[in-house]
């Protein structure tokens, strides 16, 4: 994906949580989040994003929080594909 950022890989997938498009676009926090909540309509689960509720996915977010990959306030995590990160960044310009 990116070379500043290193990929969270989910499903065998490379994926960017929404702290790591904040960061590479050098936007504050929540801009990728509001981008995406623009766009969910058209987004495809499992294609161009992935849900992780926490009640399910603890571990790993607890992991991913340690490691600075995603916001220490994440809840339920938003990973985003390839595909999933270029329909935001179409949204955004």
């Amino acid at each position: 994906m990116a070379n500043a950022v290193k990929p969270i890989v989910y499903q065998g997938i490379e994926t960017l949580s929404l702290r790591q498009l904040d960061e590479l676009s050098a936007v504050p926090k929540g801009t990728s989040f509001r981008a995406f909540k623009r766009v969910l309509g058209e987004l495809r689960e499992g294609e161009h994003f992935f849900h992780l509720p926490a009640d399910e996915h603890k571990e790993l977010i607890d992991a991913l929080k340690t490691a600075g990959q995603i916001y220490a306030t994440t809840v339920h995590l938003v990973l985003l594909t390839r595909s999933g990160c270029a329909r935001l960044q179409q949204a955004a310009s």
